[in-house]
């Protein structure tokens, strides 16, 4: 159970990101997923965001792609609360509809039927390769999106990370925040230069 994200693990989040673009599998995509509004309870929460990335990842290889990703989970109890949910940045390949199957993964990985307005999804930077159109706004968008799923550490690590935005991530119980392993801190220390 914790209370919030960790700074190592917000730094591992953000170096992870920018190792993923470094290995030209950049987050092109910011999907979140309202478990509560899925129809699961926060302790339910991580065993179904550990079956949705294994559901995605196993897709991905099969379409003989790959993807990378990182996710933090939140859980808002306040007024106008969201309740438990996860944000997912990952690189979605320019030619698979993997923005489809988030619905598909997330009813599998449940086992409910999917319920309206339970999974966001957008592109970062407007498009699937806005990082290698629009470079520049591109990273000043990826910038901003690490910057809102980070904003759960505590307010003296947001200060350390120069996060312009601090909140609660709110209780979670299980893992809170997840990297692939193709852009983990074991690969940035590989490929470091």
């Amino acid at each position: 159970m914790s209370n919030s994200l960790t700074l190592a693990k917000a730094q591992a989040i953000i170096g992870g990101a920018y190792q993923a673009r470094k290995i030209g599998l950049p987050f092109n995509r910011f999907v979140t997923i309202h478990f509560e509004r899925a129809g699961l309870n926060d302790a339910d929460a991580a065993t179904a965001i550990g079956k949705i990335m294994k559901l995605a990842t196993d897709w991905t290889r099969k379409q003989g792609q790959v993807i990378s990703y990182a996710w933090v989970r939140e859980n808002d109890t306040g007024n106008g609360s969201k309740g438990s949910h996860v944000h997912i940045l990952c690189h979605c390949p320019d030619a698979l509809p993997i923005g489809r199957m988030w619905q598909r993964w997330l009813r599998k990985a449940t086992g409910r039927p999917y319920r309206a307005r339970a999974i966001k999804s957008e592109r970062i930077g407007g498009t699937l390769n806005a990082y290698a159109t629009t470079p520049a706004a591109y990273l000043q968008n990826l910038d901003r999106v690490l910057a809102y799923i980070c904003k759960g550490v505590a307010p003296a690590d947001a200060i350390a990370l120069g996060l312009p935005r601090q909140e609660s991530g709110g209780r979670i119980i299980g893992k809170r925040a997840g990297l692939s392993q193709n852009i983990g801190s074991k690969t940035r220390v590989l490929t470091a230069t």
